[in-house]
């Protein structure tokens, strides 16, 4: 009987050792799985990102084909012309009275234009 208990004893530390590979292992797959994870969440963030650049881009191509219809129209493009020649130069046509509304405008020059002393 003595013998037996001595076996025993030596069974014990091989089965340390195999308990502690098991944890070893499973500490590096939850290890992995955690660094996997953060991997896949950056890269899902990005895809997003992507996709928000993405509607911007399409936005802007339909607003650039919409102006190509415009130009490639003669009457399109005439009255974009002269909206631009309006808005952003000034301009107005032969012949054509200007009424400016001194309460709406924010220039100062124009503001003070009629003003008494």
């Amino acid at each position: 009987m003595g013998k037996s208990k001595s076996k025993k004893s030596k069974k014990r530390p091989c089965l340390n050792l195999i308990t502690i590979f098991f944890f070893c292992v499973m500490f590096y797959m939850l290890y992995t799985i955690y660094g996997q994870t953060q991997y896949l969440a950056s890269i899902n963030s990005e895809k997003e990102q992507i996709l928000i650049q993405k509607e911007v881009l399409e936005q802007d191509l339909a607003s650039l084909e919409e102006n190509l219809e415009k130009i490639n129209n003669p009457e399109l493009f005439l009255e974009m012309v002269e909206r631009i020649a309006r808005d952003e130069y000034k301009m107005v046509k032969p012949y054509e009275t200007i009424y400016i509304d001194k309460n709406k405008t924010t220039n100062k020059f124009i503001t003070g234009i009629g003003s008494g002393p």
